[in-house]
């Protein structure tokens, strides 16, 4: 069994992110994994922190930054996190443990950043952030890229399928193509 924990699902959800969780679910089902809720992030062995309107992190951003120790303790221990988008943003602009991003206009573009865990991330970003795109330790992960990153990164969902205790996701060959096909669109 492995278990999970997103916050304010329904509200840190703007584009698509929970979809990591469904991306997952597929996999680890499929190798008979059960992936469970649960209410603690310090239990869980996946958080997700999805990209949230201002409205939502108007709303709970306090209860975000009170979750921020758990989170401290996940980063240091390289524990399987994604933070993605304004959540992201809103956290390392509070927090002494990640880096501060420098900000300028906002830009909206499909892009690429090279990992070394990973290999090239692709993903889309409507972000300030002029560098920290994609920041790593270990199996947690901060990010400007939103959405359902792990379906479009079959390296990165890999590495995160492992952490929850599964193994490497076993791909239909016309879902890889599909995924390569995107991958492939927007690295051009």
């Amino acid at each position: 069994m492995s278990s999970y924990f997103s916050f304010h699902k329904d509200y840190f959800d703007n584009n698509g992110d929970q979809g990591n969780l469904s991306v997952l679910n597929y996999f680890l089902s499929q190798q008979s994994v059960l992936f469970d809720e649960v209410t603690d992030p310090e239990s869980a062995d996946f958080v997700i922190v999805g990209d949230a309107s201002r409205a939502a992190l108007r709303e709970y951003g306090t209860e975000l930054l009170a979750l921020a120790p758990a989170l401290q303790k996940r980063h240091s221990a390289g524990l399987a996190t994604l933070i993605i988008g304004s959540s992201y943003e809103f956290l390392a602009s509070q927090v002494s443990w990640l880096e501060t991003p420098k900000l300028g206009p906002i830009t909206s573009e499909f892009r690429t950043v090279d990992t070394l865990d990973a290999g090239p991330i692709v993903g889309y970003r409507n972000s300030s952030l002029l560098n920290l795109d994609f920041v790593r330790n270990g199996d947690f992960v901060g990010t400007t890229l939103f959405g359902p990153i792990l379906a479009k990164n079959p390296t990165l969902l890999d590495q995160m399928l492992l952490a929850c205790g599964g193994s490497s996701a076993d791909w239909k060959p016309q879902m890889l193509d599909w995924v390569e096909t995107i991958r492939e669109s927007i690295s051009t």
